[in-house]
């Protein structure tokens, strides 16, 4: 069996590192986060000392690191392409820009592969083993890469390098519009005075129906911090956001005044639904 590496073991890689392990991958990890990597290593994982270390020997190195982390983790002496061994293959998992998926590939030493494999659904899903990875790659690559992703989830093949890291950003649109309209909704049911449990029934009834239980679900927990930091790499991917995605970027500014607005309160994705992120003069938790 082919040797992974895993470099970001945050919400999502503490459920995939047990699985790949349970499918007899020889599974190498690698945070920052020291308590991050104590999970990977009790999950059956040799823990790596840095994303180098982790990505050296492997077939397969899997980045699931933040946007804002890419460089970090992939560039250096202590990244991931520092450490890739010549006919390995280098996947980025993460929401990121096609700009910054044609950098890895370019910045790749001589015999690396680069495909970026971002995954479509969260937590809950990457526990129960029923992710979607939006793959970039040749089709020879994406058919070396499947057994892999196999045990996490469903590969879909959408084309040529960086358009899985497209296609993520397409569907982040209307996923982080319909989020901040469930906001929205709840802000104009505090000005009125009305019901949030009343407010999401009636929403639920809807097209909004998956959206609203999606927000719901504390067994898909996600910090909201991601989904505003995600909103910032859907903006910087075109030139003018204001006048080219304009609702994504005001939905942005509404999602960041959510997670700002108690400095002393981390919210959940959960709090969209809840008082906890109403705007100040109708907050409470």
């Amino acid at each position: 069996m082919p040797n992974i590496a895993v470099v970001g073991i945050g919400d999502m890689g503490v459920e995939m590192v047990p699985h790949l392990v349970s499918a007899g991958f020889d599974v190498t990890a690698f945070d920052i986060v020291p308590e991050r990597l104590d999970r990977a290593r009790a999950a059956g994982a040799r823990a790596a000392s840095s994303a180098a270390d982790a990505a050296r020997g492997a077939d397969v190195t899997l980045g699931l690191v933040m946007s804002e982390d890419i460089r970090t983790a992939y560039f250096g002496p202590d990244g991931i392409l520092a450490g890739a061994d010549d006919g390995s293959v280098v996947l980025i998992g993460s929401t990121t820009t096609p700009a910054a998926v044609a950098e890895i590939g370019a910045r790749a030493p001589t015999g690396v592969t680069v495909a970026d494999t971002p995954m479509v659904g969260g937590v809950r899903y990457a526990r129960e083993k029923s992710l979607t990875f939006l793959v970039g790659a040749p089709e020879p690559v994406v058919g070396a890469i499947e057994p892999v992703l196999a045990p996490l989830g469903t590969v879909r093949h959408v084309g040529e390098l960086g358009s899985g890291a497209a296609y993520k950003l397409i569907t982040n649109v209307a996923i982080m519009a319909a989020e901040a309209g469930i906001r929205e909704a709840l802000d104009l049911t505090d000005v009125l005075g009305k019901d949030y449990d009343t407010a999401l029934e009636l929403m639920s009834a809807g097209p909004l129906g998956a959206v609203v239980s999606r927000a719901l679900d504390t067994t898909n927990p996600r910090p909201l911090r991601r989904s505003a930091e995600d909103d910032d790499t859907l903006t910087t991917a075109v030139g003018d956001p204001a006048a080219l995605l304009p609702i994504s970027t005001a939905g942005r500014n509404r999602l960041w005044e959510a997670v700002d607005v108690d400095p002393g309160y981390e919210p959940d994705f959960v709090d969209l639904t809840r008082r906890t992120t109403s705007r100040p003069a109708y907050r409470s938790r």
